[in-house]
């Protein structure tokens, strides 16, 4: 699909409870290589989750709040009745900078990642060395 034929729909996230709200960051950053804004759709529980991600994409500068409100919605009850949920909306547009702030997290990310790696191997390493069996005398005649 071309950018032009994207339906609005494509950069609503719907943010649960299942994940937390680093995934719902990592998602949008990922939606914003291919759309202007994000929109974070949340009900009840989950409105945490949307609003510590939307905070953490405004903290470290990748997008700005465009607007954001609520609603209730009535739900059915699975015995019958409706219940009144709350239900948060939150629109973020990507910032101008976006790609530089998001290339130069990875490059840190991937630096962070490789020293962590290095320091495993030589970790293992220095294992291996310090149980290595010396040779042993054999003291039998």
């Amino acid at each position: 699909m071309d950018k032009e034929e994207k339906k609005d729909s494509d950069n609503i996230v719907r943010v649960g409870v299942r994940r937390n709200w680093t995934f719902y960051t990592f998602l949008a950053k990922k939606l914003f290589m291919e759309h202007d804004t994000v929109e974070f759709q949340a009900l009840d529980t989950a409105i945490t989750n949307a609003v510590e991600a939307a905070e953490c994409l405004i903290k470290n500068e990748y997008a700005s709040m465009e607007k954001m409100y609520t609603d209730s919605i009535d739900m059915e009850r699975k015995y019958g009745g409706t219940i009144k949920k709350a239900k948060i909306f939150i629109v973020l547009k990507k910032a101008e900078n976006f790609q530089k702030i998001y290339d130069e997290y990875e490059k840190e990310r991937e630096e962070k990642l490789k020293n962590r790696e290095d320091q495993r191997e030589d970790h293992r390493e220095d294992h291996r060395q310090d149980h290595r069996e010396e040779p042993r005398e054999d003291n039998r005649e």
